[in-house]
């Protein structure tokens, strides 16, 4: 019984991730070069870095907290990045190019306070996470991919070994 509430939380988990990736709409661009194959195992198409999800993921909303961290995971690794505010004063922002309702439910509901915003002109919406508190705490729960090295460094995942 236990193997199998492992697999059905395993492929919640997997839903979430997937509506995460879909929170700003079906079609996906720029997917990470690392999650193609496994889009392309699920049977959803993907070219050159463009995928369509089927529509159900576009209306999933997570019940769980899990799946709330697995959709802001996917949601994040989609449309998100990490953000050198003031890359001497070491303080790294985490902005989503989406202004998602979904999104800022999900965050919320992991006991973070997203800003709400737009770009200059108004047209574009975004979420950021400027707090120190919020972003470990995001570290923390989502466990999000870092890439960069400096970045990485600053959010304070690298330890030196002398």
């Amino acid at each position: 019984m236990r193997r199998s509430t492992q697999c059905l939380s395993m492929r919640r988990a997997e839903v979430a991730y997937l509506a995460g990736m879909a929170v700003a709409g079906c079609v996906v661009e720029g997917v990470k070069p690392h999650l193609i194959n496994w889009l392309r195992s699920l049977g959803i198409s993907v070219d050159m870095g463009r995928a369509e999800l089927p529509r159900r993921y576009c209306r999933y909303s997570p019940q769980t907290l899990l799946e709330h961290a697995y959709f802001v995971k996917g949601a994040f690794e989609t449309h998100g990045e990490f953000f050198l505010g003031d890359p001497h004063g070491g303080d790294v922002v985490i902005i989503f190019k989406t202004g998602a309702k979904k999104l800022i439910k999900s965050l919320r509901l992991m006991g973070l306070a997203p800003l709400e915003t737009t770009d200059e002109s108004g047209d574009r919406r975004f979420i950021v996470l400027y707090r120190g508190r919020d972003i470990r705490r995001f570290l923390k729960i989502v466990k999000p991919a870092v890439e960069d090295a400096v970045v990485a460094k600053l959010l304070g995942l690298c330890t030196h070994n002398s």
